[in-house]
């Protein structure tokens, strides 16, 4: 939307010949200091080639070092991750290469007038989209904000319960815990880190610490991580204790070059004088160079070799059907071709975008004349489409069967809703109940009510349901068909309501939450009556009538 309306529609601009036009004026009229002739339209700048250094080390860093990546890749079948990283990392660079900076060349194309303070709190682009497009402007910069802290925030807070739950809590203070210690600790996790992110912020707003000073920041703190991460999962000599001594070793030489820069720079170390440039340059460059050479020289001295096979051992797959899906990725063949596929085109995009692309244009010496600005304009645009068209139709796309089984589904209840209202339509039976049973006392009176309430009902059916819990495909073991026959006894045994006049007893085999919704939705039942309690003696409400009550399309009575 912004790139549409800012270079065809926006008579502020006049097109990508008018931006050209405003931009060479600019040029004159405000020329920027360090950038060959001042001009908007060059690679040739000092400010950017520091800017593009720490960018690079700070975002190396935050991909690196951020834990929601990581967690992403293991979860993801190796087919979907190979393909999805490698996708998605094309696709975000539409957001640096285009809306970035079409919205920054907005900006000084309208001449729109900001002090350095608001340009630091990152107003530039908001400020642009509201000249431009007025109040839409300000709302889709909002939304993209909004969704962009949304998904951010809740992948961090995913990724620190994880961390302090299983690799911190479960692994050094109570390897012993249950599953509802575990989720305690996982709530508490997100909470206190919510409030703590919350809390950090206003204190840093507070300080007048903004948020380029933060972005710049990143790369002194996070960035010594990057080359242990790396070298670990690409060298195979890479020692442990090297990569580990490295990252303290790199952020701690950062900082203190990072000081020790501003402070004979400008005499002192404040907000001001760390948050210039050269400082933040000189610090993200320790970081990541002290880190490289820390490890590469300890894992010379003392090498290892780690086996990768040993993660097999780490990570279980108990269910079945999950592991005959992941059965055909996990190859070996299969994995050796994904892990060369994302070395060739990882290191090969990054050496594209990051060093050959901005350094040609670099070396050149070359300010873009209006051709030039055209191609590369409209080679944004078509990044840009195409960064739109992978987001929103490939998605329906892998997604196609989902759909279809919903579309059908919305027409069957359609039919089923309209069969209802028909009173054309015969033998139809006014209510339907379904009864779970377990044999437990809950599940009788849940059956007796069920009796009082529907029993003088004319054409009332009462569906008597008990299902044994155990794996549904293992029905053909002899063991499993004992199991099965003693569940019809206990079934048989259960009395009636002399209430209800027509009465069935069904007995199943799987989870029993998806098998009663399953059978109620098979039935077309009106109505489940269950008991809070079964046979576990749950104090409030058991597993299985939770599992109803969250997954049941349908009225479910929960009875005490």
């Amino acid at each position: 939307l912004f790139v549409g309306v800012i270079y065809f529609a926006s008579p502020d601009i006049g097109g990508i010949s008018g931006m050209y036009e405003k931009l060479v004026r600019a040029s004159v009229l405000n020329p920027v200091e360090g950038n060959l002739g001042g001009s908007y339209l060059t690679m040739l700048s000092v400010g950017a080639l520091i800017f593009g250094i720490i960018n690079i080390v700070g975002n190396f860093g935050t991909v690196f070092v951020d834990q929601s990546y990581w967690q992403r890749a293991i979860a993801a079948r190796p087919g979907a991750a190979t393909g999805g990283f490698i996708i998605g990392g094309l696709v975000w660079f539409a957001i640096p290469f285009t809306l970035a900076t079409t919205l920054g060349l907005a900006a000084v194309a309208t001449e729109v007038t900001l002090t350095e303070d608001q340009i630091d709190l990152g107003l530039v682009a908001p400020t642009a989209a509201a000249l431009i497009m007025g109040d839409w402007g300000a709302l889709l910069i909002l939304a993209i904000v909004f969704t962009a802290v949304v998904a951010a925030g809740s992948s961090q807070l995913i990724s620190i319960s994880s961390l302090m739950t299983y690799d911190v809590f479960r692994t050094y203070v109570k390897p012993s815990a249950t599953g509802r210690q575990l989720i305690r600790i996982s709530r508490y996790t997100i909470l206190v880190f919510g409030v703590g992110m919350g809390a950090l912020a206003s204190i840093l707003f507070q300080l007048g610490v903004s948020l380029q000073y933060v972005y710049l920041m990143m790369g002194v703190l996070v960035g010594s991580a990057v080359a242990p991460i790396s070298l670990a999962l690409l060298w195979n000599k890479t020692n442990r204790h090297a990569a580990t001594a490295a990252a303290v070793a790199g952020l701690m030489s950062g900082v203190a070059g990072w000081f020790m820069t501003a402070n004979f720079m400008f005499g002192e170390i404040t907000i001001s004088s760390t948050g210039n440039m050269i400082p933040l340059l000189v610090g993200n460059a320790t970081s990541i160079l002290v880190s490289v050479g820390v490890t590469i020289l300890g894992s010379l001295a003392l090498p290892e070799k780690f086996d990768f096979g040993v993660m097999r051992q780490k990570f279980v797959v108990v269910d079945d059907k999950i592991r005959s899906m992941l059965r055909h990725d996990t190859d070996e063949e299969f994995l050796k071709r994904s892990l060369s596929t994302c070395k060739k085109i990882g290191l090969s995009v990054s050496a594209v975008l990051v060093i050959a692309w901005p350094l040609t244009l670099i070396l050149s010496g070359m300010v873009l004349d209006e051709q030039a600005f055209h191609l590369w304009v409209l080679l944004a645009i078509v990044w840009t489409a195409g960064a739109a068209g992978i987001i929103i139709i490939l998605p329906m796309i892998e997604a196609r069967n989902s759909i279809v089984r919903v579309l059908r589904g919305m027409a069957s209840d359609d039919v089923e809703q309209r069969s209802r209202s028909d009173p054309d339509i015969p033998d139809r039976a006014d209510v339907k109940i379904l009864v779970p049973v377990d044999g437990s006392p809950g599940s009788l009176r849940a059956l007796q009510h069920a009796g009082h309430f529907f029993g003088d009902t004319v054409g009332a059916r009462v569906y008597v349901l008990h299902v044994i819990e155990w794996p549904d495909d293992h029905e053909d073991d002899e063991f499993t068909r004992g199991i099965v026959e003693e569940g019809k006894m206990v079934l048989r045994s259960l009395p009636i309501p002399r209430q209800i006049g027509f009465s069935q007893r069904i007995i199943k085999i799987g989870s029993p939450p998806e098998k009663i919704i399953s059978v109620a939705k098979d039935l077309r039942v009106d109505v489940i009556f269950i008991s809070k309690r079964g046979l576990g003696g749950s104090p409030k409400i058991g597993h299985v009538a939770q599992g109803v009550l969250t997954l049941s399309p349908k009225p479910v009575v929960l009875l005490e």
